[in-house]
């Protein structure tokens, strides 16, 4: 398991303003920040082809996302109780425990006699667990009504993906009787430390109950090594400060568990502690694919844009171009679920090949 040496060395400083926009909780799905960037081509935008047919044209998303399935999936909740882990490390205790609740989207065809890949995926600032896979009805709902269920339902009924399972859990943790506002304009004394510490949840905690409850590769077996030997059948994808967790949490410290990674809108994490995390802890496990998604006016490109870049460049033997990584830009995109809805999108068709 990975040291907390990794932990401390990727705290980073994020301002309130840095990520103010990636506030989930409106229904408008493009941004109103009108400090966003004008449209300028992007540095890391290349003409590689990939082999995947990516799409990048907001408008796709409307169609995707309007009609209504036939054969529409399923939604379950798992809830359980594990230890708030941010909040241990910055109150310097190990007794803080909070009851949790976890999504999990089931295809139409889902059969308990098969195995199932999963792909974890997590919200940004102020959203929770039911951001993607709520119904929006019954107080429940994700902040787009069932827009993602939609989508995942006509993907799933036009053959771009088989048998996968949808986890959405929250990597806020916030006990009972604490007052923390976890939205962008509150003050939030956690924000920089739920993302960086969402991994330990993440290995002791979710994987082992979800790949308990359902027929994953793991086969019910949630040893970390049999966890380990089964990560090709795992993916971890996150918007905007979960895109932060994705490469803080995940790919920083579980990269044994997964061989996927999606990152949409943003990076904001310690480019040396990355590097020796994979060079090092994790060198023999390879990513398989590490998918990129921004916006041509959304304010965290720039970021992410310069973190990719240095992987490139100084990571050649583990990430290429074309071949296990991507960026994938949308033209007029900003910080919204518009972007975010097709980064899942083109995650699914590039994960679990």
């Amino acid at each position: 398991m990975s040291g907390d040496n990794l932990t401390r060395r990727s705290l980073i400083a994020l301002s309130s303003l840095a990520l103010a926009g990636c506030a989930d909780g409106g229904s408008a799905y493009e941004s109103e920040d009108a400090a966003a960037p004008a449209e300028t081509p992007s540095r890391s935008a290349r003409d590689t082809v990939y082999p995947y047919e990516f799409i990048t044209t907001l408008g796709a998303f409307d169609e995707l996302a309007a009609s209504i399935s036939d054969t529409p999936g399923t939604v379950e909740s798992l809830s359980y109780t594990c230890h708030a882990y941010a909040v241990e490390e910055a109150d310097g205790t190990d007794d803080v425990m909070v009851d949790k609740t976890l999504n999990v989207y089931l295809p139409s065809d889902y059969d308990p006699a098969r195995r199932y890949d999963v792909l974890y995926l997590l919200h940004g600032t102020g959203g929770m667990q039911d951001y993607w896979l709520g119904d929006g009805v019954s107080g429940t709902g994700d902040y787009h009504d069932d827009a993602t269920r939609r989508l995942l339902d006509a993907m799933h009924d036009r053959g771009l993906f088989g048998d996968v399972i949808i986890v959405s859990p929250t990597y806020y943790s916030v006990p009972e009787g604490r007052i923390i506002d976890i939205s962008f304009m509150g003050d939030d004394p956690y924000a920089d430390l739920w993302p960086i510490h969402f991994w330990k949840e993440l290995r002791n905690d979710i994987i082992p109950l979800v790949e308990r409850a359902y027929p994953t590769y793991a086969a019910g077996d949630v040893d970390e090594k049999s966890l380990a030997a089964m990560r090709d059948h795992r993916g971890f994808a996150g918007l905007s400060r979960g895109s932060m967790t994705v490469i803080n949490s995940g790919m920083m410290h579980c990269t044994d568990l997964f061989s996927y990674f999606g990152c949409f809108s943003g990076a904001w994490a310690d480019f040396d502690a990355f590097k020796e995390a994979l060079e090092g802890e994790f060198a023999e496990y390879p990513v398989r694919f590490w998918y990129n998604g921004n916006g041509s006016k959304d304010f965290s490109l720039e970021n992410h844009e310069q973190f990719v870049a240095q992987a490139l460049e100084q990571m050649t033997d583990r990430f290429v171009d074309g071949e296990n990584y991507a960026w994938v830009s949308f033209p007029g995109g900003e910080h919204a679920y518009n972007c975010w809805a097709l980064d899942l999108y083109n995650c699914l068709l590039a994960f679990f090949n």
